[in-house]
């Protein structure tokens, strides 16, 4: 009997280890034959990787002294599976469930479709009533405006099939080793935030395709990690946003959409709440860290304080979490 794809799954975590626990269950609950798990511990103090190598025997580890942010860490997780010799490495965050049949699902769409660089999961919040969280997505380089269809629907059979998009989240997604070699890693410049957005890009930039596969289910809790309204998060999210609409927009073209815009970061700012001062001068600093080149951690505010997240947080412990299928 022919052995299936081999498939090395990536998870990435820091300062929560039951979250990372839960993951790496439904990674060996699927049952795929001969996958191999590689957690990322991206700097946590005191270091996790030796209470989940004890969980877990049969993952590998590695060790970061410190954090790294999103890119860094993946990058090392992405290249440890190349070296295993992964046909297909599955990137996946730590506060991700992953459903039964979704790694064999994701590698039998990319076996019929070699012209894919990237597969994502169809994302479901974690809730007992099973909605989109996402399944595809238009984005308009020329404002780094997102267009993400189905989202927040009642999951139906309309969401059971393949989906094409320019862009998808890297919260669960199958990669092509060779995509990546072609077109690079996440960019460390980057830190966090808008990573997925520069990758995609330039995987459209070189001819891969990019799709959703709507029959493998990953439920992820979004924002459990970094939080959604923090001043860490703002300043990354500003900061590197503007440097994504500036390496991928056409500068006549964004000087028209200028005020669409600017009204998109006011939206932002009022987003904030008018209190939030922590948050309004994180993203001050974010545009002016832009301006002057600034890259990497730059002035990354340490406050990761998120009223949203603790709301997201409560929410989550309230509703009962069914794994998906």
């Amino acid at each position: 009997m022919e052995c299936p794809p081999k498939v090395v799954a990536v998870v990435l975590t820091w300062n929560d280890i039951d979250m990372t626990t839960t993951c790496v269950s439904s990674l060996l609950a699927t049952g795929y034959p001969g996958l191999g798990i590689v957690v990322v511990d991206n700097g946590t103090t005191p270091p996790s990787c030796p209470i989940l190598k004890q969980r877990f025997p049969s993952i590998e580890t590695v060790q970061l002294p410190e954090n790294l942010g999103f890119t860094g860490g993946c990058n090392r997780g992405l290249t440890r599976a190349m070296e295993l010799g992964a046909d297909y490495i599955f990137l996946l965050n730590n506060d991700t469930i992953v459903g039964e049949k979704a790694i064999e699902r994701l590698v039998q769409t990319m076996e019929l479709m070699p012209e894919v660089g990237q597969a994502s999961a169809l994302l479901l919040p974690p809730s007992a009533e099973k909605r989109v969280g996402f399944t595809h997505c238009r984005i308009f380089r020329d404002s780094t405006r997102q267009e993400r269809m189905h989202e927040g629907e009642l999951l139906s059979d309309i969401h059971r099939k393949v989906f094409e998009g320019d862009f998808v989240p890297a919260c669960a997604v199958m990669f092509r080793p060779q995509a990546l070699r072609e077109v690079g890693l996440f960019d460390e410049t980057l830190f966090t935030n808008w990573e997925d957005y520069d990758l995609c890009c330039r995987l459209v930039d070189r001819g891969w395709r990019i799709i959703t596969v709507g029959t493998a289910e990953v439920v992820h809790a979004h924002g459990q990690t970094t939080g959604r309204i923090s001043p860490f998060i703002t300043y990354l999210f500003t900061r590197n946003r503007l440097i994504c609409l500036f390496r991928y927009g056409n500068p006549a073209a964004i000087l028209r959409q200028s005020p669409r815009i600017l009204r998109q970061f006011s939206w932002q700012i009022r987003g904030y709440g008018l209190t939030n001062w922590p948050a309004h001068r994180a993203f001050v600093r974010g545009v002016f860290d832009f301006i002057l080149g600034v890259r990497g951690k730059g002035h990354l505010p340490t406050d990761r304080r998120d009223r949203v997240k603790k709301e997201v947080a409560s929410e989550a412990a309230e509703s009962p979490v069914s794994r998906p299928e």
